[in-house]
């Protein structure tokens, strides 16, 4: 259009891409009136060994745009009003690149734990101040681009000899990386090359920075990092891994413990430096006794709000199980007394449910899994478990993703529901018992006291007699001198009702257990009791 003012300048390509410094700039007044107009470049001479050239166009010298790129080498080009491009010219000042790189001795990590000078997360497991005088950075989130000394750490959290400018929080990852870079290569075109460990699934960081002549750098803080997990001999993948397939089940070789296992694939492809998993169980801690929540309106299978007897504890995005169902909190609305919901979580069954039915706001924790790089399609994989301790918990259902060199597989999901328990009880192991030999008689102190050495919940309560009576006898368990549960053993039998432990209060640490005699029988009394508590 006419009425502007515009400057040109040009640069020389050659066959490798490389460019020459702008020429000199010239002026062009374009007339006023209607227009269209176009502005002609001549006289324009290039050195041997030129392959082409590029045009740069700007309202005044210093603010230049490429408008045109790799034309062809001739002795004029017009321009009939091109779009302005996003390329700058040659910096003057630019004479070559410096690389430096480093080791990375914490993978990158969600910061569950963060403050004004600390950062961490819950499910690490570090080494007391086995990172100290290393370099804590934010790498994406909140505060992407800070870096700071470590003054110390503990196995979960990160403390700063200085504190962050921007705090970060739930979005921000960070990482843990060597104090010093090392000099990698300098190079004034690319391609560059340089050696690093050759140490499989090792994550490299590499820091390129823009200097003159004079090898003055350009600050480091405005350099792009670039991170690259180091693939290794024979091992690559091009893409994340697939969903994982998985069990959890509870581990026979003692109480209180989960095992992790058949973790599989549809199809191995981008699984060869899958190094890691990461298991999320949501659970319900039985030692917090019976649940305070209940629904105060029955509901069916369409309703998403739920309200509650007490004030809700749950936030968006946590957990809910309702019977056998798990539900996702999506809003909390009045205060906490209603909740918005997503009904069927992990794939759980929608039901529907009366007024008084019980909630449990499931806690979650998370472990972190290795594999070796080739783990999965190997013979070992076969028969692989992992255990993860986490006794008196009811869990209702896990997440699992896995991590290769190139990131994070889709998250698989499973609910553990469908039992009799409705989930899976670790409980601790072990059991209490009441012995009472000969025959039986009305005694509000049957046996001697039985102290519980730690809190624990406790599966089921059952007794046992040798010897049937003939009539019912009822039996008494008392905690600290309250009643726990009565057990009933029917008239002719020898074992009574089964008391479900779910949903009792927990046994707690130093209590004392005792146990009354409250009913027998008149000519046959029964004989030899005993009284079984299951941990």
């Amino acid at each position: 259009a006419g009425g502007q003012s515009w400057y040109y300048a040009v640069s020389a390509v050659d066959a490798s891409g490389g460019e020459s410094g702008l020429s000199f700039t010239v002026h062009a007044a374009i007339p006023g009136g209607a227009g269209p107009y176009s502005v002609t470049l001549q006289g324009l001479s290039f050195a041997a060994g030129t392959a082409g050239f590029h045009v740069y166009r700007g309202a005044n010298p210093v603010q230049m745009r490429r408008i045109a790129t790799g034309m062809p080498v001739a002795g004029s080009f017009t321009d009939a009003g091109l779009e302005d491009g996003t390329a700058t010219p040659p910096d003057a000042n630019y004479d070559h690149a410096n690389f430096y790189w480093r080791l990375e001795m914490q993978p990158q990590c969600a910061a569950t734990i963060h403050s004004h000078n600390t950062v961490g997360n819950s499910a690490l497991e570090m080494q007391e101040n086995e990172y100290r005088g290393m370099i804590a950075l934010i790498l994406s989130g909140k505060g992407a681009g800070q870096e700071r000394t470590i003054a110390a750490n503990s196995a979960t959290t990160l403390t700063l000899a200085s504190g962050w400018t921007v705090e970060p929080d739930a979005t921000s990852l960070f990482a843990v990386a060597e104090a010093g870079w090392r000099f990698g290569a300098m190079g004034k075109s690319s391609a560059v090359q340089f050696e690093i460990p050759n140490r499989t699934g090792a994550v490299v960081q590499i820091s390129g920075r823009a200097a003159n002549v004079n090898d003055l750098e350009s600050p480091s803080e405005l350099c792009t990092l670039t991170r690259w997990t180091v693939g290794g001999a024979g091992h690559s993948d091009s893409e994340v891994p697939p969903e994982p397939v998985f069990a959890i089940g509870l581990a026979r070789s003692r109480g209180g413990v989960l095992e992790l296992s058949s973790v599989s694939f549809a199809d191995l492809t981008n699984t060869r430096t899958v190094t890691a998993g990461t298991l999320t169980l949501y659970y319900w801690d039985e030692l917090k006794g019976p649940a305070r929540h209940a629904l105060t309106a029955a509901i069916g299978t369409e309703e998403t709000l739920l309200d509650w007897n007490v004030v809700g504890s749950a936030r968006a995005g946590e957990f809910v199980q309702i019977g056998k169902e798990i539900v996702r909190v999506e809003e909390v609305l009045e205060g906490g007394m209603r909740y918005r919901v997503l009904r069927g979580a992990h794939a759980s069954t929608v039901a529907a449910y009366d007024a008084g039915t019980p909630a449990y706001h499931l806690e979650r924790k998370v472990a972190i899994v290795p594999f070796v790089p080739d783990f999965f399609g190997s013979p070992a994989s076969g028969s692989w478990g992992y255990e993860i301790a986490l006794a008196n918990a009811r869990v209702a259902s896990a997440e699992f993703f896995v991590t290769n060199a190139r990131g994070d597989s889709p998250v698989s999901n499973g609910c553990v529901t469908y039992n009799a328990d409705s989930g899976l009880r670790t409980m601790s192991g072990g059991q209490f018992s009441f012995q009472v030999e000969g025959y039986l008689a009305v005694d509000s102190a049957a046996a001697p006291d039985l102290v519980v050495e730690a809190t624990r919940s406790a599966r089921d309560t059952f007794a046992v007699v040798r010897q049937a009576a003939d009539r019912e006898i009822r039996m008494r368990i008392k905690q600290n001198g309250t009643e726990y549960c009565q057990l009933a053993i029917p008239v002719g039998a020898t074992m009574s009702n089964v008391v479900d432990g779910f949903g009792m209060p927990p046994l707690d640490a130093d209590a004392h257990l005792s146990l009354e005699v409250l009913a027998v029988g008149q000519y046959q009394a029964g004989a030899d009791l005993t009284v079984v508590i299951r941990l």
